[in-house]
């Protein structure tokens, strides 16, 4: 069994391996919606979130981990081993990051490591397969760490949305809110920075937006790991694969797409690029 155990949340999204397979535990948070308080992942699928929020006059709401959910956790991960790397959604977007922390220094602060990737989505995924493939070749809890560290300047996420109304009830829209004046007949594109969602530009169709996000990616240089998120719209997603990537290598470019509380966030249609540039 490996030395280190890691941990990350719901947010983070896996386009190889399962993280069951990879030994990774995932927090789920949670999606208050009426009456109902769902387990992001658990107690509902992005396919059944999608269609509830096309009838249903509620507005979603999402909410970091109760703090019991990771002292549980961690206590039980301690048990079986010596250390515990725990990484998840940027700080400025959940305060997930920040109930870990507490629960870490309730448990054993010396020997559970709380990582702040700045990041959500397959980005996050990434730091957290990563962190699982070292813990299995039995390298350190520094070790590992030093290397997810080193991983997170070179994460990027851009995307495009059909609207940023979404974000902002949710107040996750950061400086993206000069955005809000003057959005009718224009697509937005945003990128994750130093944590928080940025605008970039402004673009006139759906079409003209989905170019765009792929002349980003492309504009990157070499990339050590592509991916195409989507939120309900899969064919655009298929479109923007096609678009990221030469054409003999657009299958090899996995898709996939964001679960209950990132849609929360930002609603239906919206789709994007995560990129890992290489070292």
């Amino acid at each position: 069994m490996p030395e280190v155990a890691i941990v990350t949340d719901s947010t983070a999204d896996f386009v190889g391996p399962s993280p069951a397979s990879l030994g990774i535990t995932v927090v789920p948070l949670t999606v208050n919606w009426g009456r109902d308080v769902l387990r992001d992942g658990v107690d509902i699928s992005p396919e059944e979130f999608y269609l509830r929020l096309r009838t249903d006059l509620d507005i979603p709401k999402t909410a970091a981990p109760p703090l019991g959910i990771f002292e549980e956790v961690y206590r039980g991960l301690l048990a079986k081993h010596d250390a515990v790397i725990s990484v998840h959604i940027s700080s400025k977007l959940s305060g997930t990051q920040s109930v870990a922390a507490t629960a870490a220094r309730a448990v054993d602060a010396g020997r559970i490591h709380i990582v702040d990737s700045l990041h959500t989505s397959v980005t996050l995924g990434w730091l957290a397969q990563r962190a699982a493939e070292m813990a299995h070749a039995g390298e350190t809890a520094d070790a590992t760490l030093w290397v997810i560290q080193s991983m997170i300047p070179r994460l990027r996420i851009v995307v495009t949305l059909d609207t940023l109304e979404y974000l902002r009830r949710g107040g996750r829209i950061g400086r993206a809110q000069a955005f809000l004046g003057g959005l009718l007949n224009v697509k937005p594109v945003l990128h994750v920075e130093g944590g928080e969602v940025h605008p970039l530009e402004r673009v006139r169709t759906r079409a003209a937006s989905l170019r765009r996000v792929a002349e980003i990616a492309r504009g990157l240089g070499p990339l050590e790991c592509l991916a195409v998120v989507h939120g309900d719209c899969e064919n655009d997603a298929r479109e923007l694969r096609h678009q990221v990537a030469a054409p003999e290598d657009s299958s090899s470019v996995p898709i996939t797409e964001l679960g209950s509380v990132l849609a929360t966030h930002t609603g239906p249609g919206v789709i994007g690029v995560g990129c890992l540039i290489a070292s």
